[in-house]
């Protein structure tokens, strides 16, 4: 298994075509969960701030459908919203075996930061296809080892662990299911579908490492 953190600066991104679409109409779009992977497109949680003040002009770009917005801050200027993308190359990314590309991630003012884990042949694929169609500034390789705590602090992010311990502690995974999603989410101060989203990365991640395992 190993970890590779990969980092753009904006400047590097304006000769792709989809990312320079994106940053003319954004100052931020951070994606903060996956909500569903599939071949119709990553739909995911993303809170979005545009350069307008109209989420519109975003959803402009052919590779972005608007499916809901859940919140709107006018003073801060963002929207909380579920979007379906569709970009090929994250398409590319994550149609790679055994690839777990870790939310939050996406485009601030000092460009891109995408952080992954997988099997060790996998993220070879993944870093050649990257150097071929989107070359990085800078890039962190680490191998995740198989030691306890350690390994899973490798694989999960800090947020996920919390949501993580908050879903044991409240019997979310007890036989009876002792607490619901909705109920999780208010626990921990976040919308439903943010909840949703974060324990379904979390058990595709733990099952992934227990199928690579298994052998």
């Amino acid at each position: 298994m190993r970890r590779v953190r990969l980092r753009w600066d904006r400047s590097g991104l304006e000769g792709i075509e989809e990312f320079r679409q994106l940053m003319d109409k954004v100052e931020s779009y951070e994606i903060l969960a996956h909500l569903k992977l599939g071949a119709d497109g990553i739909e995911h949680l993303a809170e979005i701030k545009p350069h307008s003040g109209v989420l519109d002009d975003v959803m402009q770009i052919s590779t972005f459908d608007l499916i809901e917005v859940h919140e709107a801050d006018a003073d801060t200027g963002t929207f909380l919203a579920s979007v379906n993308l569709t970009h090929t190359l994250p398409m590319m990314m994550l149609d790679l075996e055994k690839i777990h590309l870790h939310p939050p991630y996406g485009l601030d003012s000092e460009g891109l930061e995408l952080n992954f884990t997988g099997r060790s042949d996998s993220m070879k694929r993944l870093i050649e296809l990257l150097k071929l169609m989107m070359p990085w500034d800078t890039i962190s390789i680490q191998p995740v080892k198989a030691n306890g705590l350690r390994l899973w602090k490798n694989l999960l992010t800090e947020r996920q662990i919390e949501v993580l311990r908050c879903a044991i502690d409240n019997g979310y995974y007890s036989e009876e299911r002792k607490i619901s999603v909705k109920d999780l989410a208010e626990t921990m101060g976040m919308a439903r579908s943010t909840m949703g989203g974060h324990l379904k990365l979390i058990e595709n991640i733990i099952m992934g490492k227990v199928a690579d395992d298994l052998g």
